[in-house]
């Protein structure tokens, strides 16, 4: 008979269990708190599996409402520090931020824990500039990594380039490693998407959208997944979403037309691989049909629906797919801050982590 563990705090004994799950459902805020407690505190809070637990937590929480902004007033400020001020591009999953420039300056940040650390700037052997760069999730060795491309344009030809890709692990690595044998590969930018220990990114090669499949366990390339012909011979990239653990990409080519959009949402549990395509009406009436909307997806699986707007009230809408309605948003504080699309769906999308970045 396995032996339980007992906690002591003062005159209580409790189960360990107990306090683990008590704990997990605690805001990440008071857990650096509860840090200082104890030894035993700070142990079980720093345990990738407490952690992983407590990520699940927050995702089962998750909801956007209006004032989301205002409860995430701290991340705004975390991301507003002078050291990030030539960063431009971000990138985000499990409550990491990846903010990097295409002069290969990289930073990996927790807004939750106010952690953050510069990685080695690699100064690559030919011109170019960094295509695209990710973090991904190593769930056997529970560790962070930094997925990057260098692509440098042969002759001028935007369909003619060479890629090299490079790797770096969180708390483990000094400097950057080369990804040898890395086969053709072309990234569209803040078009990638983390999944179940793979980085999906949509990319081109030979004028065709497809989507390209990154282990971050393996640390390599594994497959290329072709996407639907309508989509894959687009002038413009789809969207690359997750939707409730699946891959899914949203074409929102034909949406001045007939006010719809498409999803395709890939489905490669069975024998065959097959995309299920939806078409979802947008709510024309809210919306510009004269500007392109930005789409997202959040950790709930909805599809996430950014207008361009310049009202002092933003509306923002939601959707599953499962329902046949958009849900409206109205959110306070965007217009005034002067906030751009990426920052927008980071603030609305970051869920809770306490992930140490050492």
């Amino acid at each position: 008979m396995r032996k339980k563990k007992i906690v002591a705090i003062g005159n209580l004994c409790i189960p360990h269990q107990i306090i683990f799950e008590i704990l997990k459902e605690v805001p990440a805020k008071s857990l650096m708190r509860f840090r200082c407690v104890s030894k035993l505190f700070c142990s079980l809070i720093s345990e990738p599996l407490f952690i992983e637990a407590h990520q699940k937590c927050s995702v089962a929480q998750f909801h956007v409402s209006g004032s989301s902004l205002t409860t995430r007033e701290h991340v705004l400020k975390y991301l507003n520090q002078s050291c990030f001020s030539e960063l431009d591009n971000l990138e985000y999953i499990d409550g990491l931020v990846c903010l990097w420039n295409d002069v290969g300056e990289v930073a990996i940040g927790n807004p939750f824990t106010k952690e953050y650390v510069f990685l080695p700037r690699q100064i690559p052997k030919e011109k170019g500039y960094m295509a695209c760069c990710s973090l991904g999730f190593d769930p056997i060795t529970k560790k962070h990594k930094v997925f990057k491309a260098h692509k440098r344009i042969i002759h001028g030809d935007q369909n003619s380039c060479e890629v090299t890709c490079s790797i770096f692990t969180i708390g483990v690595d000094k400097s950057w490693r080369e990804i040898p044998d890395c086969p053709i590969f072309s990234p569209a930018r803040y078009n990638c998407v983390y999944i179940g220990g793979v980085i999906y990114y949509v990319h081109r090669l030979a004028k065709l959208y497809n989507l390209a499949a990154f282990s971050v366990g393996d640390e390599k390339l594994i497959r290329t997944i072709l996407s639907p012909d309508e989509v894959s011979t687009s002038k413009f990239p789809p969207k690359l979403v997750e939707i409730k653990g699946q891959v899914a990409l949203l074409d929102r080519r034909n949406f001045r037309v007939d006010g719809n959009i498409r999803l395709y949402v890939f489905n490669g549990t069975g024998k065959t691989e097959t995309w299920v395509k939806h078409i979802i009406e947008l709510p024309s009436k809210s919306i510009k049909i004269d500007f392109l909307p930005s789409f997202n997806s959040n950790p709930k699986g909805e599809i996430v629906l950014i207008p361009d707007s310049t009202s002092r009230i933003f509306p923002l809408f939601l959707r599953d797919i499962a329902k046949k309605e958009w849900t409206k948003v109205e959110m306070h504080g965007i217009y005034e801050r002067g906030l751009c699309v990426s920052w927008i769906s980071l603030l609305l999308n970051l869920v809770e982590s306490v992930w140490s970045l050492r």
